[in-house]
This record gives structure tokens, sequence and C-alpha cells, in this order.
């Protein structure tokens, strides 16, 4: 007998798993040429988008002056 489902749908699962985690959506527009380079970043330093937006948000806009 399978386990009753939690959530109706992936976009519920979803919703909970950044409400639980306090994440937030961001879609920005950006050169071909911005997104190339940053690809060859994340394949040569093995991170992904999020960590790599994140990391330069907080230690480039956010940090203390």
């Amino acid at each position: 007998m399978p386990t009753p489902r939690k959530y109706k749908n992936a976009a519920e699962r979803v919703k909970a798993f950044r409400e639980k985690r306090g994440l937030v959506t961001l879609t920005v527009d950006l050169p071909a040429e911005v997104v190339d380079g940053l690809n060859e970043y994340l394949k040569f330093k093995d991170l992904t988008k999020n960590k790599v937006i994140e990391k330069l948000i907080t230690s480039q806009l956010l940090r203390k002056r």
C-alpha cells in the first residue's frame, strides 16, 4: 500500500519547500554573452547559479561599508 500523498501536485510541493526555507524566486534578463560567461564559470567551479548569485549579492551589494 503506497503512502498517502502530502501534496496534490509538484507545484504545491515546491511552494512548501520554498516557504519552509524562506526562499523567493527572482527572475532577471541578462545579455547572452553574460549568461554564457556565467555558465562557463559554473562548469569550471562546479557551482549552482543560486549559490553564485547569492554570494555576489551578499558580498558586493549588501556588504557593510
